[in-house]
C-alpha cells in the first residue's frame, strides 16, 4: 500500500524554485498593470464635448427668437453642434438623461427658485406637479414642487440639488449656464457645486432675482466674450452689468457670477481646441463630426415678446417649496 503512494506522489508535477519564482513575478506583473490601467480609467477626467443644448424652459411663457437664433449661431460658429430644447420637452424625465447626452455647453433658460429656507435652489420643468408621480424622487428630496405668481395654484416639478447628484453619468467638463433667479446666490450654492461634482468644468449663474429681458441680454454679451473675444470665463462675468430690482419695499442688486474658482482661468477656446485635438482623424485627415451644425429650433413657437416699454411690468422671481411646505412668490420690478 504504501508503495502505490509513493508511486503515485512520483508522478505529480513539480515546479522548480526558478519556475515559481517566474510565475509570481508575472502574476504580479499582471495585477500590476490591471491595477494602473483601471485607475487611470476612474481618473481620466471626461472629454469636453463639441455639443451644445439650449433648454428653453422660459420659452412657453417669455418667448425670445431672437435670443435662441443668436445664440445658436454663435456656439454654431465657434463649432459646436447645437440642440434646441422648447418647453414642452423640459421634463423630469429629460434632465434624468441630461449627463448622457454629452452636451459640453449647457445654456438653461428655466426658472429656478429659492425655497423657503433662503438657501436652496431648485430648477424648475415644465411638467406639472402630481403626487403620485416619481414616489420615490419625490420621498428622497430629488424633486419638490413650485409655482409661479401668476399662476398661485398650478404646481410644476422642480429638480433639487440631490437630483443633479444623483444623476447617472457625468457631464463632460461641461460649462452650464443657469439663467434663472439666485441660481448661483453666493449663501445658496449647492446646485453649483451638484453639477461641478458631476463632472462639470464651470457654473454661471445669477445672485438674485432676474427678469428675462435682463438674463436674456447678459447671457448674450456673457457667450459673446467668450466665444469671439475669447476671454477667460472669470473675465467674461466681469463684464455684466449689475442689475437693480424692487421687490416689495426691499431693493435688491443682482449680477451673473462664475463658480468654482478653479475656473476662472479657462476659456472656451482652450477647451474646444483640445477636443479637436483628441478627436480621431477621419480618412481624409480631418476631425470627424467637431464642426458639424444641428442647430435644431424647429420646435421654437413665436410668440409676442414685451418690448422695453413694458419692462416695468411686473415679473416673477418664483419660489419653490418642499412637498409639505407652503409655495410663495415675490414680485420683482426693475429699477434700473
Amino acid at each position: 500500500m504504501s508503495k502505490t503512494k509513493e508511486a503515485v506522489t512520483r508522478k505529480k508535477p513539480r515546479f522548480s524554485n526558478r519556475q515559481l519564482a517566474g510565475l509570481s513575478i508575472a502574476l504580479a506583473s499582471t495585477i500590476i498593470v490591471a491595477s494602473v490601467v483601471s485607475f487611470s480609467l476612474l481618473q481620466a477626467p471626461n472629454k469636453f464635448s463639441l455639443n451644445a443644448a439650449i433648454v428653453d424652459q422660459l420659452g412657453s411663457q417669455f418667448p425670445n427668437s431672437n435670443f435662441i437664433q443668436t445664440v445658436s449661431n454663435m456656439l454654431s460658429e465657434a463649432g459646436f453642434n447645437v440642440t434646441y430644447y422648447g418647453s414642452e420637452n423640459v421634463t423630469v424625465n429629460f434632465y434624468k438623461e441630461l449627463t448622457k447626452r454629452d452636451y459640453g455647453v449647457v445654456i438653461l433658460r428655466s426658472h429656478s427658485a429659492l425655497r423657503e429656507d433662503d438657501e436652496t435652489v431648485d430648477l424648475f420643468t415644465s411638467e406639472e406637479y402630481d403626487k403620485d408621480a416619481y414616489s420615490w424622487e419625490q420621498r428622497n428630496g430629488l424633486l419638490t414642487k413650485g409655482n409661479y405668481s401668476f399662476a398661485p395654484d398650478k404646481f410644476y416639478f422642480a429638480v433639487t440639488p440631490s437630483f443633479i447628484g444623483n444623476l447617472a453619468g457625468r457631464f463632460p467638463r461641461s460649462i452650464i449656464i443657469a439663467m434663472g433667479c439666485w441660481s448661483l446666490k453666493l449663501k445658496g450654492q449647492d446646485l453649483a457645486r451638484a453639477f461641478i461634482d458631476k463632472g462639470a468644468t464651470a457654473y454661471i449663474g445669477w445672485t438674485n432675482i432676474v427678469i428675462p429681458p435682463d438674463t436674456d441680454s447678459e447671457t448674450i454679451k456673457l457667450l459673446e466674450s467668450m466665444l469671439k473675444e475669447n476671454r477667460t470665463l472669470s473675465s467674461a462675468v466681469s463684464q455684466a452689468r449689475i442689475y437693480t430690482y424692487r421687490s416689495g419695499n426691499l431693493t435688491v442688486q443682482s449680477q451673473i457670477n462664475l463658480y468654482p474658482p478653479s475656473s476662472w482661468t479657462i476659456t472656451v477656446n482652450q477647451l474646444v481646441e483640445e477636443a479637436r485635438k483628441s478627436e480621431a482623424p477621419n480618412k481624409s485627415g480631418g476631425l470627424t463630426g467637431s464642426l458639424s451644425i444641428m442647430t435644431n429650433v424647429a420646435r421654437f413657437r413665436i410668440k409676442g415678446f414685451p418690448s422695453a416699454a413694458n419692462r416695468n411690468r411686473p415679473a416673477t422671481s418664483c419660489n419653490a417649496s418642499g412637498l409639505l411646505s407652503r409655495a410663495g412668490c415675490v414680485m420683482a420690478h426693475p429699477t434700473s
